[in-house]
């Protein structure tokens, strides 16, 4: 019995684009070896365990007005997660921070979304983390897709997830195991809701499906979910650091939050890399207020993005 071709088999591949394609600006991958510009060479072998069996971990991060926002700290953060499943990095954190520099480079540009995989590798189909042939690097560039203006000013709806949050050890690493993430974000989709907000056992708010919150209480606190049992955003940890300098703020830490401190506060909001501070106004049928503190923090944020000097890696 004969053997399909493989010429056709990448034929197909090259001539057989999905919608979004299109976003997809540049990709860098240890395992082939070099820098793609074609979105169908942006595959990983399949008995990759990153693939097979989520082994490996990962960073979003975000190119603002064409410089990198604050790159070296979710290099960092890939480094710690690594670390966390007995992972050490292929490449050092500057190398890794060169190969993204190259990559934006080659893209030329100016607003995009930054995902840097690493895998534990390729080897056989086992569970077995040794039976690999090396640690790969995926990194690739797409278009960045704001959230629609209107949820900045009207703010976006929330409901309480019935999803389980993750156990704390899992929650302070980006794996690339994210199915509870994406069961919640399929339940808002299919309820018609903007994001959703995990509970752990004891009933603590933790976070979104891939953003953190916040609240501002009617003593004027910023409030944050501890980063013990969530994950340590690094936007949020500039928010909050930002947010020193909103007078009307009183007092800014992380705190144990409830379904009811969220129903009574004075405002609340999603963090993240590509929403900035973005106004919740429901919770399940409860209407939020979206004030001018969550807007003036967000302002912060945006210009920070494009002016910290400190932050920014150019290409």
């Amino acid at each position: 019995m004969s053997w399909d071709n493989v010429a056709d088999a990448f034929k197909r591949l090259s001539s057989a684009p999905h919608p979004q394609w299109e976003g997809y600006l540049g990709f860098y991958s240890s395992w082939l070896g070099g820098y793609f510009r074609e979105p169908w060479a942006m595959m990983v072998p399949m008995d990759d365990h990153g693939f097979h069996r989520g082994d490996g971990v990962f960073e979003a991060g975000r190119i603002v007005d064409g410089a990198y926002y604050d790159l070296q700290e979710h290099l960092l953060r890939l480094k710690n997660s690594a670390a966390a499943v007995g992972m050490e990095l292929p490449k050092s954190t500057d190398e890794m921070a060169k190969i993204c520099v190259e990559l934006a480079r080659r893209c030329q540009s100016r607003e995009a979304v930054l995902r840097i995989y690493v895998t534990r590798g390729p080897g056989d189909f086992s569970p077995n983390p040794r039976a690999v042939v090396g640690h790969q690097i995926y990194v690739v560039l797409t278009r960045w897709n704001p959230p629609r203006e209107e949820l900045y000013q009207k703010g976006a709806s929330t409901m309480i997830s019935t999803v389980s949050a993750k156990a704390p050890f899992w929650s302070k690493i980006k794996s690339l195991n994210y199915l509870q993430n994406v069961l919640m974000k399929k339940e808002c989709v299919e309820k018609g809701v903007d994001f959703s907000i995990s509970v752990d056992p004891s009933g603590r708010l933790c976070e979104g499906a891939t953003e953190n919150m916040m609240m501002i209480s009617k003593q004027n606190e910023l409030l944050v979910p501890k980063f013990d049992y969530t994950l340590r955003g690094t936007t949020v940890r500039r928010a909050m650091k930002l947010a020193e300098q909103i007078t009307e703020i009183k007092a800014i830490r992380h705190s144990d939050l409830f379904l009811d401190d969220l129903l009574e506060a004075k405002e609340a909001a999603f963090v993240g890399t590509t929403l900035g501070v973005l106004p919740m106004s429901r919770v399940g049928d409860h209407t939020l207020p979206v004030g001018p503190l969550c807007r003036k923090l967000n302002a912060l944020l945006q210009a920070d993005m494009k002016e910290s000097r400190e932050l920014r890696t150019t290409f």
